[in-house]
């Protein structure tokens, strides 16, 4: 929500209240009296979701002596919805008396003759190279903008008028036309049924004289999320980090001694776990292999002493060759 001047404006979409972000070009010099330059917030826009936006005058809000607050709501083209908060109602009262919101329109439809209300909806912008549409550089200059104005004034002489213009929205435009604007969202009016017709009696407002009867203006822009995070009205999405990273284990506080060695002590158990839960290969210990060479060696002497044996002990036979 914003307020500016004794008066919160807030737009609620879905059922709650959408955060309102800071215009990140904004240069200070907005005036909320100026018809060229006011303030203006962002906000979220979600396609098919509702939305209502209101103005809520404060307990301590300054009437000076007016009759009423007039306060207007202007949707992307030319239609807009406006009603008053009498002093008499206003002011000391409930909140619900010192709040004028808006969810929807009603007007004549011409093909059917008959009069019909559709809700206020967040829907989709549709962008194309070449469109059909007859959508000119005039039709869009409020594109994705609501605007609220109020104003103090005294009542002046009773009309009656009817809301006869049907209300336009736009749903698609041509790139030549749009002109690389970051806009992808559009109002809809939806969900259209029968409404009996409405008998409005419209008031003359006089402003005020004096600096208490100028009009103050706020401008909301609606924006898709990915818009707003280009702008910079909200921070990207982080990138998601792995679990397994390297360099999640790696960062240490070098600050810290103690928080130093606990990660390497850390880092040192889960080697030894690795290791241990790592199936190692059989080999022979030293002692062992000493063991076998040994036992060869001795068996190698056995059998060169058993050898030796059998040669000694044969008996070498003397042959006489002097004998007859």
């Amino acid at each position: 929500m914003a307020c500016y001047e004794g008066a919160t404006i807030h737009i609620v979409s879905d059922g709650k209240r959408c955060p309102m972000y800071d215009d990140p070009d904004a240069d200070g010099h907005e005036d909320p009296h100026s018809i060229i330059s006011p303030p203006q917030k962002y906000i979220e826009a979600i396609n098919g979701a509702k939305f209502a936006v209101g103005l809520t005058l404060e307990p301590t809000f300054d009437f000076a002596n007016c009759d009423a607050v007039r306060v207007k709501f202007f949707f992307e083209t030319s239609s807009f919805v406006q009603g008053d908060l009498r002093r008499i109602d206003a002011e000391g009262g409930a909140v619900d008396r010192r709040t004028r919101s808006v969810s929807s329109m009603v007007s004549f439809c011409s093909s059917t003759g008959q009069w019909q209300k559709a809700d206020l909806t967040f829907g989709e912008l549709k962008v194309a190279e070449t469109s059909e549409s007859k959508v000119t550089l005039n039709d869009i200059k409020n594109l994705g903008r609501i605007q609220v104005v109020w104003q103090r004034i005294h009542w002046g002489p009773k009309t009656l008028q009817f809301v006869t213009k049907e209300p336009s929205a736009i749903s698609e435009v041509s790139e030549k036309v749009l002109k690389g604007k970051a806009i992808e969202n559009a109002i809809k009016l939806d969900h259209y049924h029968i409404q009996q017709k409405p008998t409005e009696t419209y008031v003359e407002g006089v402003p005020l004289r004096g600096l208490l009867g100028r009009e103050v203006r706020l401008n909301i822009l609606y924006r898709s999320k990915r818009t707003l995070q280009m702008l910079g009205c909200i921070p990207r999405t982080p990138s998601p980090i792995l679990q397994n990273s390297r360099a999640e284990e790696a960062v240490v506080k070098l600050d810290d001694p103690q928080e130093e060695l606990r990660a390497l002590r850390a880092r040192v158990a889960e080697l030894e776990n690795r290791t241990s839960s790592t199936p190692q290969p059989h080999v022979k210990s030293e002692q062992h292999r000493s063991a076998s060479k040994v036992k060869r060696e001795r068996e190698d002497k056995a059998n060169d002493v058993k050898a030796k044996k059998i040669r000694t002990s044969r008996r070498t036979e003397v042959v006489d060759l002097t004998a007859d």
